[in-house]
């Protein structure tokens, strides 16, 4: 309020000036005070309606939260259930292919035993064969060389059976006992 424009002193028409200054300033006060308290109200009202989507949003996350921690956990169930099966499988096709190359490996064992065998039972009768024909011509040379010392004694005369005697304890002493079984 300030000073009268014409005295020292405070007139009434400057009082009224003031007075109704006063007032209108008042009114202003007044108007901008429920303003702000409209402002007020309104900015309360708006940030309880935040806080409560904040809330429900939070509520909203947990449950989606939840629900995925229960979804990856049943996905981890079915991948490890999938994952097991696929390895029992793996496991036994490998189980038979072991058996499959454990039964190849047995024949083949078989055959080479087999073959083996024969191998040995011919090489047996090659030797059996080779003795016989090699005992066959040791007897044939010692009949031609018993028949060679015979012929000279058949024609001396009668003594043809003591030289044969004779040729064959000499033969009997160079053979040793048993050696024609070879």
């Amino acid at each position: 309020m300030g000073h009268c424009c014409c005295k020292p002193y405070y007139c009434l028409q400057c009082l009224d000036k003031t007075n109704e200054s006063a007032l209108v300033k008042e009114k202003e006060l007044s108007i901008e005070l429920a303003n702000i308290r409209d402002e007020v109200a309104f900015n309360t009202a708006k940030c309880e309606k935040l806080q409560k989507e904040k809330e429900d949003l939070e509520r909203r996350f947990e449950e989606e939260l939840r629900r995925l921690g229960w979804q990856q956990q049943a996905e981890l169930q079915e991948l490890q259930e999938r994952l097991q099966g696929q390895f029992e499988m793996e496991m036994a096709h490998l189980q038979e292919e072991h058996h499959s190359q454990l039964l190849r490996i047995r024949c083949q064992h078989q055959e080479q035993v087999e073959d083996i065998t024969a191998s040995h039972e011919a090489a047996l009768l090659e030797m059996e064969n080779n003795h016989t024909v090699a005992i066959a011509i040791l007897q044939d040379d010692h009949d031609h060389k018993v028949q060679d010392c015979t012929g000279p004694l058949s024609a001396l005369g009668g003594r043809h059976e003591e030289p044969e005697a004779g040729v064959r304890d000499e033969e009997s002493a160079d053979t040793p006992a048993g050696k024609e079984d070879y």
